[in-house]
């Protein structure tokens, strides 16, 4: 995945979870996409206080709509059981906390400014 150089915290932590998926270190993999997320959504609409709110917010400025915050939330909370209810997650389950983080790291820091350099590549209509 290749992000701007100004995300280097977010490469950095993303391929610390990948290689704790590769030495089966599940738990710090589910850790870290919670770590993760909690970074991407305060460097977007900076810290709110609750994930809850971050989540809130970052939904509110069109980062992700509520169905995808809706998953956000159970992401989350995924990885705050893990660091406070003794949660223990499947690969399976890392997968998809993964896959989600994916999606999201895609949408905000790929997808979005590579949207904007298209449209300002397209020509505008004419005027009828």
């Amino acid at each position: 995945m290749q992000l701007p150089a100004s995300d280097n915290y977010t490469l950095e932590l993303l391929n610390e979870i990948y290689v704790a998926m590769q030495h089966n270190l599940l738990r710090v993999a589910a850790m870290g996409v919670r770590a993760l997320l909690e970074s991407i959504m305060i460097n977007k609409v900076g810290d709110q206080g609750t994930f809850a709110k971050n989540v809130s917010q970052f939904e509110a400025q069109g980062h992700v709509s509520k169905f995808q915050g809706a998953r956000l939330v159970t992401i989350l909370d995924a990885g705050s059981a893990t660091i406070h209810r003794g949660y223990s997650p499947s690969r399976e389950d890392v997968v998809t906390l993964v896959d989600i983080a994916e999606h999201i790291i895609e949408s905000v820091f790929i997808h979005e400014p590579k949207v904007t350099a298209l449209a300002n590549r397209v020509p505008k209509r004419e005027k009828e």
